[in-house]
């Protein structure tokens, strides 16, 4: 393009323009960026205003929160763990509770085992392989007395077979022996 060319009238209009130009992108310069950190900060402050609400909320149930603290100290949640300390005291304490269980409740014990226990963050699941002989009441008995005693064990990997034949036919008043293998599991805290 031949700027020599334009007339006065051509001239002016492509100097108004290109300063029209100028002047849009320089204020675009300094007006987009403005805009993007204001942006920026309206939702910083937005995202803090809603923590600090939050964190309020938190800290106005500190009470209630402190008081159900209270109530559950209050009932001695550590009874229902196995015995803190090494892993053979806790496995000791499960295997001897089931001992006197299962004797108490008209079982016989046949054999039961402790394999290694597992750690779980501030908690060690201590679990006895136990092969028992029992009748299915005496079963009854040891299995609800199990799970609602304490220290509190819970039953896994219940097996129960019968050692009767099929054609046989209790007395009355008798009850077939079945064999019961199953695991019994508990916890002990490992650190305060």
């Amino acid at each position: 393009m031949n700027f020599r060319a334009l007339s006065p009238e051509q001239s002016r209009k492509l100097a108004l323009s290109i300063l029209a130009g100028v002047v849009l992108g320089a204020i675009a310069l300094v007006a987009i960026p403005t805009w993007l950190a204001h942006r920026h900060y309206d939702n910083a402050i937005t995202d803090y205003t809603d923590k600090l609400d939050r964190y309020r909320r938190i800290a106005a149930t500190r009470t209630e929160v402190a008081s159900n603290l209270e109530v559950v100290r209050a009932k001695e949640a550590r009874k229902f763990f196995l015995r803190t300390g090494a892993a053979a005291l806790s496995a000791a304490e499960a295997q001897e509770a089931m001992r006197a269980l299962i004797e108490g409740s008209g079982g016989r014990l046949i054999t039961m085992q402790i394999p290694p226990a597992k750690d779980e963050g501030r908690y060690r699941q201590v679990t006895v392989n136990v092969q028992i002989t029992a009748n299915i009441s005496s079963l009854r008995r040891i299995l609800h007395t199990i799970e609602t005693g304490t220290p509190m064990l819970f039953v896994d990997n219940l097996m129960i077979r019968s050692q009767v034949p099929a054609t046989f036919r209790p007395g009355p008043g008798a009850e077939p022996e079945m064999f019961v293998q199953f695991d019994v599991y508990g916890y002990s805290v490992t650190g305060t």
